[in-house]
């Protein structure tokens, strides 16, 4: 029997049944004791003796009495369990009708249709999973529509350098130019390109599965972030930007994958490095946070982000600036591993900015037990 409906119909007419047989056989033996207890009392008009034994019992009209109260009270049972099992019906369609509806959403949802909801309109159990059902569905929905956004940002990002390669090799294979080392110089960059895109995506991929490992050590996070600052030194002086390191003496040690938060100093170091104005300045912070974490902040003093793009900006392959030259980061992807990163970590990275005064992103880690 696989319908829920009839089971719980059948469930609530059994013990519709059982309760009402054990009232009928109680009231029916209490009120026999309590009427021939009445007889005995009033004597004779109540008793008269049996013709064949002599046995003083009780008259006809109490017989009869009897045997209407018995008739009664099963006319009673017998209304009493349908009414039960009618009840029983409609209350296990209450509950099976949202059960079928989360049945028939689900198949569908399995066929490839997430657009699938159901109605919930009671507070109960019931309307809980309805409720918990629809965020999941919700969330499908959403994981599906970041995947193909993903494939086409990925097919988008490797047919530029791809189409430059391509054109250039065919330049040269067909003769129609002689390569200078300028050239060669610019088809190896895309090459470079091409390459750090691919390992990105790698990296961003298994950090996501939760198939990236991290070797963690015990780390001296000033040492790392002076180590980050000497090497963009020279790019931001190049850039007339200064930049400066305000980092708390005597940092605790952290325990950390040592590469992967010197790719995410890196990867914020180049953000900020792109925004910034000529003759900007470029601020490193770091210090202790609750005793059990240290927060670091990169500010760039750039142009800012729009409210609208601050939810979105660590998503793969977002750009806020779409005009923003291509380059290392450019693809979209730096953000989108800095947040993994920190998050595998046991961090938190968020963002703080205004328009036209700039950006402010700050990343924890914890500090060595």
């Amino acid at each position: 029997m696989k319908n829920l409906s009839i089971k719980l119909s059948l469930l609530f007419a059994g013990l519709a049944l059982v309760s009402i047989g054990i009232l009928a056989v109680w009231v029916n033996q209490s009120v026999t004791a309590n009427f021939a207890s009445y007889c005995m009392q009033h004597g004779e008009t109540c008793m008269c003796p049996d013709p064949t034994t002599g046995v003083v019992g009780l008259g006809d009209p109490e017989q009869a009495f009897l045997q209407n109260s018995q008739r009664s009270l099963g006319i009673a049972a017998l209304v009493a369990v349908v009414i039960a099992v009618v009840l029983g019906f409609i209350v296990s369609n209450l509950i099976t009708r949202p059960m079928r509806q989360l049945a028939t959403s689900a198949h569908r949802i399995a066929a490839g249709d997430l657009t699938q909801r159901v109605k919930h309109n009671s507070d109960d159990e019931v309307g809980e999973v309805s409720v918990a059902f629809n965020s999941m569905a919700e969330q499908l929905e959403m994981k599906e529509k970041s995947r193909k956004q993903l494939l086409a940002d990925v097919a988008h990002e490797l047919r530029n350098p791809l189409s430059i390669v391509q054109g250039n090799l065919e330049a040269w294979l067909d003769g129609v130019i002689t390569p200078s080392p300028d050239q060669i110089a610019s088809v190896y960059d895309e090459t470079v390109l091409l390459n750090r895109l691919v390992s990105d995506l790698r990296e961003l991929s298994l950090a996501e599965a939760g198939q990236l490992k991290l070797h963690l050590e015990r780390s001296n996070l000033e040492e790392l972030i002076n180590t980050e600052i000497t090497v963009f030194n020279v790019r931001c002086q190049e850039k007339q930007i200064r930049l400066e390191a305000d980092i708390t003496k005597d940092l605790p040690q952290v325990n950390i994958d040592q590469d992967r938060i010197r790719q995410v100093l890196h990867n914020l170091l180049e953000n900020a490095l792109r925004y910034s104005p000529l003759g900007g300045t470029i601020r490193v912070k770091a210090q202790p946070e609750d005793g059990s974490y240290i927060n670091i902040s990169v500010d760039d003093g750039g142009s800012g982000i729009d409210p609208a793009n601050l939810p979105y900006i660590f998503d793969h392959f977002y750009k806020a600036d779409r005009s923003r030259q291509r380059g290392y980061g450019g693809a979209g992807i730096g953000l989108a591993l800095v947040k993994k990163y920190v998050e595998l970590h046991g961090g938190r990275v968020w963002v703080e900015s205004q328009v036209g005064k700039g950006s402010t992103f700050y990343f924890t880690v914890p500090v060595f037990p």
